[in-house]
């Protein structure tokens, strides 16, 4: 007998093709079609389909859209919240109000009222149905009503009976709100391990500080608040405070004021001061500026005198401070009047005074110069040792009253100029303490490579300041250069610029032009050629990044590289750093359309440039555009609307998007950029609310204008 196994296989089944059925104990055939009659047919349904029955009756499978609020995630259907967006905002919560909560996992309602149950009043407060909180007056103990008198003494009696009770002290009533305060108010207090009472008119008397009467003159027993090592208040008299006043004062410096031109004397900038005329000036005085008890001290260190001038009262009727004389000035008033007032009174003596000497460059001669008074000198000597040893000025230039020569040199070191008379030894003067240094100059730090015609900037400093330095370029350690370049010198600091010629190896020396053995030189610096190549793929693919490389000399120079469609001129914008190590770059660039493209490389230092070869780029796979439904309603001019969507297949496109209330024509203005997230996979932007109310399309498209887009929903703005 046969078996269904041993039947040869048939290459394709029809409807009419017949099978053997067995029924009701008899063999009979039927058709392929008459057995799958009733069957359910074969569903095909695409990715991302949820299938339902919204019909009424009995029937096939039928598509069910996802509402706001719900998203189908890798076959789940998952709530993402964004039903909420469009519900009312409630300003504030109603005793009729629900709250949704989770019990115990099921959802459920609270009505707002069961939320007084998660609280409970403490001693003395009461919350009523309403959610009120109030004090419970009975809770709080007024204090014992007053003693009742004794009744009448008689013979041996028994004490007169109680008198009657006090009033005591009752709380205010819960719920008060008070606009101003009296002192026969109430406050709440804890006093002995009970609530109590006390009036406000017993609260530090009740006063504000406005309220408070004037004090009459301080006394040392008067008293003020302090804290001391914290915010705990505690009491110190004024006696105690001047204690500490006069331990200060010893410490307490006048200012210093230096006149150098003439001056109107005033107390904001004079009073209490020592003030010192550098130059030979008039002082005048404006009393109504100064007033009583105006005080200074005057020191003359210039080598001219100091005129009294318009204002100050002489008591000898002299009018000038000569070179080296001091003085006080005082503004006085009295039953004669008011008036600015000096003694007048200026020594006689002769006197020499040394000017000002700013430090010079060692072995450099300098200027000295000076005043004299009351004096007639025909020679002058010199000292820069204390008076040990003395110098006959050369060729002073002697006046009535100043003088000036030039001094020898001095080594490094610190010094103070003594003059004299050298007819009269005993007048002298003597100059400020200066300090000579020794010359130095220093080189900063220098690149090791740099390229060949290329500028090379050079800085440093220089001590003395000031001091004139050249720069060179020299192939040797050991030899000097054979031409210099000045160097421009400002205070301390110098810089120069030098642009080597050719290749190899050099030294930056650098000297002080007048003492050329003060000098340095840099660390060798090699001198190259400069040049700058660049390669890049042969072909690559729109969205998808491209792997640049190149190298560059000199080795530590920036390179910066972009993607163009020509290769004759190099772009002038779009350029993005590369990666540099020792003179190997490299970088990533992504063409954002198919064509031919070139990688342009450009070293920031030398100005050098390079293109690689042609890049066909083909065009990306197919770009279609997805939405997301934000939901929800926004209210014209306010915010923005955020909106997404997806990018398939997933690419670093550069993407747009607008808004219109037109669904077939594309928006000519509003279009925002978009950013690209999830690995290229998500469009996402915040899309500004259109000034007027409607309901708007959401459009998307490559920046190029591709791809273009419009969503099947409108977005309500009111």
């Amino acid at each position: 007998m046969t078996t269904i196994a041993q039947l040869p296989p048939v290459s394709t089944v029809g409807a009419d093709d017949l099978l053997p059925l067995s029924q009701t104990g008899l063999l009979y055939s039927v058709t392929v079609s008459q057995l799958t009659a009733n069957l359910q047919p074969m569903i095909s349904v695409p990715t991302g389909e949820l299938l339902g029955r919204n019909s009424t009756g009995s029937g096939g499978p039928e598509a069910i859209a996802v509402g706001t609020g719900l998203a189908l995630n890798a076959g789940t259907l998952v709530a993402n919240g964004t039903d909420h967006a469009g519900f009312p905002v409630q300003a504030s919560l109603s005793l009729s109000d629900d709250v949704v909560i989770s019990a115990n996992g099921a959802p459920g309602l609270m009505p707002v009222t069961a939320l007084r149950g998660l609280f409970s009043a403490g001693s003395g407060l009461a919350i009523d149905a309403n959610g009120v909180i109030s004090v419970t007056a009975s809770s709080v103990a007024g204090p014992a009503g007053p003693q009742g008198p004794a009744g009448p003494q008689g013979p041996a009696g028994a004490t007169g009976p109680a008198g009657p009770a006090g009033p005591g002290l009752g709380g205010p009533a819960a719920g008060n709100s008070a606009s101003s305060i009296g002192a026969s108010d109430y406050i709440a207090l804890w006093q002995n391990g009970a609530l109590a009472w006390m009036p406000y008119g017993q609260f530090l008397g009740g006063q504000t500080i406005d309220q408070l009467p004037a004090a009459g003159p301080v006394a040392d027993a008067d008293e003020l608040l302090v804290a001391q090592g914290g915010n705990t208040l505690s009491v110190q008299n004024f006696g105690a405070l001047w204690t500490y006043v006069q331990n200060k004062l010893p410490t307490a410096q006048a200012q210093v004021v230096e006149l150098t031109t003439n001056t109107v004397l005033d107390s904001t900038r004079h009073n209490n001061r020592i003030l010192v005329a550098s130059n030979a000036l008039t002082l005048t005085a404006n009393f109504t500026n100064m007033g009583p008890g105006f005080s200074c001290r005057l020191i003359n260190l210039a080598s001219g005198e100091v005129t009294m001038g318009t204002g100050i009262t002489s008591g000898s009727g002299s009018k000038t401070l000569p070179p080296g004389a001091e003085t006080s000035l005082l503004g006085l008033s009295y039953s004669g009047g008011s008036l600015v007032w000096w003694s007048g009174v200026v020594p006689n003596a002769p006197t020499i005074t040394v000017g000002s000497i700013v430090a010079p460059a060692q072995n450099a001669s300098f200027v000295i110069a000076g005043g004299i008074f009351n004096d007639a000198p025909t020679a002058l000597d010199y000292s820069t040792d204390g008076g040990t040893t003395w110098i006959a000025a050369t060729s002073p230039v002697i006046t009535t009253n100043a003088y000036s020569f030039t001094a020898a040199g001095l080594m490094a070191g610190t010094y103070s100029i003594q003059v004299r008379d050298h007819n009269n030894p005993a007048v002298l003067g003597v100059s400020n303490s200066f300090t000579i240094y020794p010359p130095t100059i220093t080189l900063d730090t220098l690149p090791a490579t740099v390229a060949v015609n290329s500028v090379l900037t050079l800085s440093g400093t220089v001590a003395p300041a000031g001091a004139a330095v050249q720069v060179g370029l020299s192939a040797s350690a050991t030899t000097a250069p054979s031409s210099w370049s000045n160097a421009t010198v400002s205070n301390s600091t110098w810089t120069a610029s030098l642009t080597p010629a050719s290749t190899g190896t050099f030294y930056i020396w650098a000297q002080q032009e007048a003492d050329t053995a003060v000098n340095t030189l840099s660390a060798a610096v090699s001198v190259v050629a400069a040049s700058l190549s660049v390669t890049a793929p042969s072909t690559g693919t729109a969205g998808t990044a491209l792997t640049v490389s190149g190298s560059v000399s000199p080795t530590a120079d920036t390179v910066n590289v972009v993607l163009d469609t020509q290769n004759s001129t190099a772009p002038t914008s779009g350029w993005a750093a590369a990666t540099n190590n020792a003179g190997s770059f490299s970088a990533s660039l992504t063409p954002t359309a198919g064509g031919t493209y070139y990688v342009w490389a450009e070293d920031t230092a030398t100005g050098l440039s390079a293109v690689s070869g042609a890049i066909t780029v083909a065009a990306g796979a197919t770009l279609t555009y997805g939405f997301n439904n934000p939901g929800g309603s926004y209210v014209h001019g306010v915010s923005t609307i955020p909106l997404n969507g997806s990018i398939t297949p997933a690419q670093n496109v550069p993407t747009q998007v607008a808004l219109s209330t037109s669904n077939t024509v594309a928006p000519s203005t509003g279009w925002q950029a978009a950013s690209i997230i999830y690995s290229n996979s998500l469009w996402a932007a915040y899309v500004t609310t259109p000034a007027t109310a409607g309901d708007y399309y959401v459009w998307v498209e490559t920046t190029s204008g591709g791809s273009v887009a419009v969503s099947s929903f409108t977005v309500t703005v009111t």
